[in-house]
């Protein structure tokens, strides 16, 4: 009996030792060390299910390359800037269309690298969208579990399931809408 607890007191300290190597591995120095800045093109491409409240009912759309298709704000295709504090991110995205449709969503997010070519980017902010009259603004909460893929040391694409919750002025109808995956690309200096 005593001879089980030894070897696996000595298997869990040999693997309490590979986990050390294994995480050191994958940490760059430009994803966790310092301070550094990220460029992003963000929510470019996926697919969604928008559920508004009251008469509107369900709606699917897909959206390929800058704003295929917009049914709610956050839909629109936003360019991103975010300042990394060791792992720990702050920053902004902003769109506009033609359609004179404005959205700016700040954030605060979190990314862990999972191999040396995966990590996981999480994030949650706030939004506020300004729409032409007599549409509704809209303003809200969102949450993005972004997946990012590093081909090269300093950039990445990024693709994940992203939630959104707005809600509108007035009488217009607040919404949920749920990305399945969005995609993006993140440059990072």
């Amino acid at each position: 009996m005593l001879n089980r607890y030894i070897t696996l007191a000595i298997a869990c300290l040999a693997w309490g030792s590979l986990v050390e190597v294994a995480a050191a591995q994958h940490q760059r120095s430009y994803e966790f060390d310092g301070t550094h800045f990220a460029v992003s093109i963000e929510r470019f491409m996926g697919l969604e299910y928008t559920d508004f409240e009251g008469p509107g009912g369900d709606d699917f759309t897909a959206r390929l390359f800058l704003n295929g298709s917009e049914i709610v704000p956050t839909d629109v295709a936003r360019l991103g800037f975010d300042v990394f504090i060791r792992r720990l991110s702050i920053g902004l995205g902003a769109g506009v269309t033609s359609e004179e449709l404005a959205i700016v969503a700040p954030r605060v997010g979190y990314l862990w690298g999972l191999t040396p070519q995966f990590g996981l980017w999480l994030r949650a902010g706030a939004f506020y969208a300004a729409t032409p009259d007599p549409a509704p603004d809209y303003f809200g909460i969102s949450a993005e579990a972004l997946f990012a893929w590093f081909p090269y040391d300093v950039l990445a694409i990024q693709f994940g399931p992203t939630l959104n919750v707005g809600f509108g002025e007035d009488e217009s109808p607040d919404y949920v809408a749920i990305g399945i995956p969005s995609m993006g690309m993140t440059a990072f200096f």
